[in-house]
C-alpha cells in the first residue's frame, strides 16, 4: 500500500495521520507481524490484525551449485506457498530467473513430488 492508502485506511480507525508514515516505515522494514509495529498503540495493532495481513516472504531454503556457483531459493510466502528463484552468473554478469506464480511443474529438487 502507499502512505495516501495507509492514511485512507487509518483514518476509520480515527488514527492520527503520523501513523501512516510509521506503518509505511515498519512494513518496508520488513516486519511479518503488526505486533512488531511496537510504536503504534495495542488497539491499532489488534484493528490492523483483525482487518488486513502483511504478505512477507521468508528464504526457505538455498542450494548452491559446486559446478558453477548457481544459486536457487525457495521462498516461502506469507499463506504457506513457494515460489522459487535462480540466480546464474555468466561471462557478461548475472542472469535472475524469479518465478511469477505459485508450484512447480518441472520435477526440481526443491519440488519433487
Amino acid at each position: 500500500m502507499t502512505i495516501d492508502e495507509i492514511t485512507d485506511l487509518i483514518s476509520k480507525y480515527n488514527q492520527p495521520k503520523f501513523r501512516a508514515k510509521q506503518i509505511f516505515t515498519w512494513l518496508h522494514s520488513g516486519v511479518a507481524s503488526f505486533d512488531e509495529m511496537t510504536n503504534l498503540p495495542k488497539d491499532l495493532r489488534n484493528s490492523l490484525e483483525q482487518d488486513c495481513y502483511i504478505a512477507y516472504v521468508e528464504a526457505e531454503r538455498k542450494l548452491v551449485s559446486e559446478i558453477d556457483g548457481t544459486v536457487k531459493y525457495l521462498y516461502k510466502l506469507f499463506d504457506g506457498e513457494f515460489i522459487e528463484s535462480v540466480l546464474m552468473k555468466y561471462e557478461h554478469g548475472y542472469t535472475v530467473c524469479i518465478s511469477t506464480q505459485v508450484g512447480c511443474r518441472m520435477g526440481c529438487k526443491f519440488c519433487a513430488s
